[in-house]
């Protein structure tokens, strides 16, 4: 039970990691992204400009930070204690376990219960390489693009002048900082859904660009959908303001 726990724990705090990462990107980038629609939205946010510019940097600076948490090998709770944990602690996603957990809030088994863990997935080392393929693909981007500025501005102030700090922040591309968020999201869907449901971790690639988001007529549930939905709600508001 010890590493039920264990998983358990790790795969929570990465959930509130990988949210709070895709919300502060998002948050910022949308805001952006609907001033550049419109000149009255523009203009209406250029009525307070000293607020958008602390918001806009208060979000970067809190993704950064979280995700550095998020790849730091030193911290406790990382990208690479997450998958250690989930390697070490395959009796977890047995037949027997899957079936107690969907046993659970029941007095005893419900009659489907058999048949479900006959059909479920169940994890083997080639699951096991495969995410750790891919997150070594995305920790060589965060290593390359956001560490630096990360450490030698944001947490530690080796650089100043605003030349030396945007040489740093521009080792990152904006598409690479979406990209890295939603396959944040999308590692931790598939291990839940691996743990609860018995399903295949498949990193399924989502939606990611701020624009096709937030010109669709409906977003999403996920985080980074949902603060785009946000923003183009209070982005509706400044606009029927007088």
């Amino acid at each position: 039970m010890a590493g039920h726990r264990d998983f358990i724990e790790q795969l929570e705090n990465f959930r509130h990691e990988a949210e709070a990462v895709a919300q502060y990107v998002y948050a910022d980038m949308s805001v952006q992204h609907a001033a550049s629609l419109s000149r009255k939205v523009l203009s209406r946010l250029n009525r307070t400009p000293g607020f958008w510019l602390v918001h806009s940097a208060a979000c970067q600076v809190a993704a950064y930070v979280a995700i550095g948490r998020v790849f730091d090998k030193t911290s406790k709770y990382n990208i690479d204690a997450l998958l250690n944990t989930f390697e070490s602690n395959q009796a977890i996603f047995s037949k027997v376990a899957l079936g107690a957990r969907k046993s659970a809030e029941h007095p005893s088994p419900p009659p489907w219960v058999s048949n479900y863990i006959n059909q479920a997935y169940y994890p083997t080392r080639s699951d096991i390489r495969y995410l750790k393929k891919r997150v070594l693909t995305y920790r060589a981007i965060y290593d390359r693009a956001f560490k630096p500025a990360r450490n030698k501005y944001i947490a530690h102030r080796e650089k100043v002048g605003h030349s030396s700090a945007s040489a740093l922040f521009s080792r990152g591309k904006v598409r690479e900082l979406w990209r890295l968020s939603t396959f944040l999201l999308s590692l931790h869907e598939a291990l839940w859904q691996l743990l609860n449901n018995g399903r295949k971790p498949i990193l399924r690639t989502v939606r990611y660009s701020v624009k096709a988001i937030y010109d669709s007529a409906n977003q999403g549930s996920s985080p980074h959908e949902y603060i785009v939905g946000q923003t183009k709600q209070l982005v509706a508001s400044l606009q029927s303001s007088a």
